[in-house]
């Protein structure tokens, strides 16, 4: 059978038993390209090596349709902004196929598959995938492994072209629904495109990343661009510098809260390998910890009275401690803010009090 005929055959079986799928499967245009290795969609065409296809089974190749597809459920095409294509690749790949194989799909024996990444974002897995790993950060993806995923072409609206995907989603989840065959995993992850749910964990990360891809140095010449007589700057990571975490302590604070929250940083801040300095302030500064890299984090609280954002602001000016970011976590119930900082500020708020801080960016954790 040639793959052609394969690509029909799989469309067809996945209309009589995954119709969540073959609903989406039929807005695409299916290209045969000898140039890439196995599959590749950038939201619009399927591209697919047909020696790949004639090489694997049929059940096989409903698995590699319906990795493509799921790129484009989860907005893959449109997400990658300046990451890494290889590395962007391989942290959608970690982020869909457990659901794959959770739908009864049979996917190729090279597939990617990790337990400490199953229910985590594309965005997530990126930051925890070695960066040594990965090359040229423009090299194009080519269709590796199960199969990868494009960016969508310059010439298509973003916008329009997500409403149009969502709509094709809530189409097919109606679909499936009526026949009785939509799994609850693949629902949840539906209502998660549909209705996103942002993590503060998620945006906390994204945070700290961006900081750090915005310190470039010209101390120490890249030396990716050496070889070709090139002195550039290289790109230093948030390692070099430290962070400066302010615990609000005043009396409305629970250590259960805080407890939380440590937890939470511990595991962030060790994906940027950095330090802390952390200051705990209630209406003044109250104490100081200072935690190392690779350090556990106990946080060890001190206050108890009432609130003011400027004492920290204050004590980080004063004690020229340069943080490449501040996180504040607290409730909000304070109106008292200094001047805006150089470096860039992120409240962590929690509890459900009303907070507009006058800069920075806010994020509910609780």
């Amino acid at each position: 059978m040639n793959a052609e005929l394969k690509i029909k055959k799989a469309k067809v079986q996945l209309i009589m038993e995954q119709p969540f799928f073959a609903s989406l499967a039929l807005r695409f245009k299916y290209v045969a390209d000898l140039s890439i290795k196995t599959a590749v969609t950038d939201g619009i065409n399927i591209w697919y090596n047909p020696e790949y296809i004639d090489s694997i089974s049929t059940e096989e190749v409903k698995g590699v349709i319906a990795h493509e597809i799921m790129h484009v459920t989860m907005l893959h095409h449109t997400r990658r902004n300046q990451r890494n294509i290889k590395r962007w690749n391989d942290a959608t790949d970690y982020a869909i196929n457990p659901l794959l194989l959770a739908s009864k799909f049979n996917l190729p024996s090279n597939v990617l598959v990790n337990p400490d990444f199953e229910g985590r974002s594309a965005e997530y897995i990126y930051e925890r995938l070695p960066q040594d790993d990965y090359g040229d950060e423009n090299e194009r993806s080519n269709g590796e492994g199960t199969g990868d995923v494009l960016d969508l072409p310059n010439n298509e609206n973003r916008q329009q072209t997500e409403a149009q995907i969502k709509q094709a989603i809530a189409q097919a989840t109606l679909i499936a629904e009526k026949q009785g065959c939509m799994p609850c995993h693949l629902k949840r992850m539906v209502e998660d495109v549909l209705e996103p749910k942002i993590s503060w964990q998620e945006v906390l990360t994204r945070f700290l990343s961006e900081v750090a891809r915005n310190d470039y140095s010209w101390i120490k010449p890249s030396p990716r661009y050496l070889s070709q007589n090139l002195y550039l700057p290289i790109l230093e990571s948030i390692e070099v510098g430290r962070v400066t975490l302010i615990v609000d302590t005043s009396s409305s604070i629970s250590n259960k809260t805080i407890s939380q929250f440590s937890a939470e940083v511990f595991d962030i801040v060790n994906t940027f390998n950095i330090g802390l300095d952390i200051l705990y302030v209630d209406a003044e500064v109250q104490s100081i910890q200072r935690i190392e890299q690779d350090e556990p984090i106990h946080l060890e609280p001190k206050g108890g009275g009432g609130t003011d954002f400027k004492p920290g602001f204050v004590y980080i000016e004063e004690h020229d401690l340069q943080p490449k970011a501040v996180v504040y976590l607290t409730d909000g119930c304070c109106n008292s803010f200094p001047q805006e900082p150089d470096m860039p500020v992120l409240w962590a708020k929690v509890y459900d009090y009303e907070f507009n801080p006058p800069f920075g960016e806010v994020i509910c954790i609780v």
